[in-house]
């Protein structure tokens, strides 16, 4: 029975690594609006070990906080693991999905149908079908929102840079670049995201997802992607070894990407220049770059100035007028600040009553760019999201709206990516 006392009450799906890592300590602060209080895994034994921990992180909230020991005692009381989601979602308001990326969608479909709001990792859904199915499932149950959580939106150097471009310092943004990723010895990257079927394709769905919410976001509101080509996706290291084992990679692990975001309404473009990899960034001259999200290397191109960041510490603004302003940035241990605020914009629109800023449509159009450049690839040619989109329903239209659908698509966009 869910409770009536204005706090709202989450349930995490999917309790695995980043789940643990990131979102279980952002949710302590939250505790008088918003309590963390049921875990549903397909691992029974993972949820309970997210629970377990959450309970420690709890008690010792309680400790440094006694003003508010009650309410973190209180919580401690209610931390259930579910043996199903439909259990779950009997008991709570919204729900947190971190599984793999094929659970995402038909997890935040299955909380819409109950009325319970969802949040969802990035990349919210393996193909754009799944994304849309969510979406018409969301439209007819207005009692829930859906924010995707693509942290890379609330990254404090992000935000600056958002505002710096809402007051005009740069003037109209002619081009965008960026890399996203992670070197080739990193050990971030797990047999579950190198799985096509379970991801939806390699690093492109990965960090480049990733990166294209961040820049997306950055632009003002109007604008929206219009067409993609691939200047580049294939596997430079067919042979990695992931989580201490080694792999053969059937996924794109480097992807170069070019995006065109136009606004209709004034009929202004500009052009974003992606690569997303699991082995270093390359774009440009000079030596590897970096993609990690604060401090890797992004420059916006504007009619007035050029925004230039590769660190974590400060970034530069080049005015064309003459002159070098250098901007110090704050300092912070992972992604505390920036999943504790995606998780506040979600906590707030909840309590509005009102779509998140990073809907389920943003979210649709990020999962479409990504799949538009992997039919760009196989097509060797410029392919606007409609053309996709139509290539996509195509599918539909033939095997139904279903996960079989899906599955084709998947399996077509990343043939060139599979061993002979």
């Amino acid at each position: 029975m869910k409770k009536t006392d204005g706090i709202i009450r989450v349930g995490g799906v999917g309790t695995g690594r980043i789940f643990q890592w990131a979102h279980l300590r952002a949710y302590p602060p939250f505790g008088e609006q918003a309590r963390l209080v049921g875990f549903y895994d397909l691992a029974t034994e993972r949820a309970r070990e997210a629970r377990d921990k959450y309970q420690g992180m709890l008690a010792e909230w309680a400790e440094k906080h006694p003003d508010r020991a009650d309410d973190y005692r209180a919580n401690i009381a209610e931390l259930l693991v579910h043996e199903s989601l439909q259990a779950l979602l009997d008991q709570v308001d919204a729900v947190d999905i971190a599984t793999h990326a094929r659970g995402r969608m038909p997890t935040a479909i299955a909380a819409f149908e109950k009325d319970v709001s969802a949040m969802a990792e990035k990349p919210m859904a393996r193909t754009w079908t799944e994304a849309d199915r969510a979406a018409r499932v969301l439209a007819r149950h207005p009692g829930a929102i859906f924010q995707l959580n693509d942290d890379n939106v609330f990254e404090p150097k992000y935000r600056l840079i958002r505002d710096l471009i809402a007051r005009g310092e740069i003037g109209e943004v002619q081009t965008a670049t960026l890399i996203r990723g992670s070197g080739l010895d990193s050990k971030t990257v797990l047999k579950a995201q190198a799985n096509g079927l379970e991801n939806g394709g390699g690093c492109l769905m990965d960090y480049g997802s990733h990166g294209l919410a961040g820049v997306f976001s950055l632009f003002p509101r109007g604008y929206r992607p219009v067409k993609v080509k691939a200047v580049q996706i294939g596997v430079l290291y067919p042979h990695r070894v992931l989580e201490d084992e080694p792999f053969i990679m059937e996924v794109d692990d480097n992807a170069q990407v070019k995006v065109m975001m136009e606004n209709p309404e004034t009929g202004a473009w500009a052009t974003v220049f992606l690569e997303a990899t699991w082995c270093g960034g390359h774009i440009g001259r000079g030596e590897e770059k970096p993609g990690s999200q604060g401090g890797g290397y992004l420059e916006l191109v504007g009619d007035k100035a050029v925004i230039r960041s590769t660190s974590f510490t400060s970034m530069q603004i080049q005015y064309y007028s003459g002159g070098v302003e250098e901007i110090p940035l704050i300092q912070y241990p992972g992604e505390s600040v920036s999943v504790h605020d995606e998780m506040n914009a979600f906590f707030c629109a909840f309590r509005e009553d009102r779509e998140p800023e990073i809907d389920i449509h943003f979210g649709a159009d990020v999962i479409a760019v990504c799949g538009a450049a992997y039919l760009s690839a196989l097509r060797r040619e410029a392919v606007t999201l409609e053309e996709f989109k139509d290539f996509s329903r195509d599918f539909v239209a033939r095997l139904g709206d279903g996960e079989k659908a899906d599955d084709a698509i998947v399996l077509e966009l990343l043939k060139p990516y599979r061993r002979r």
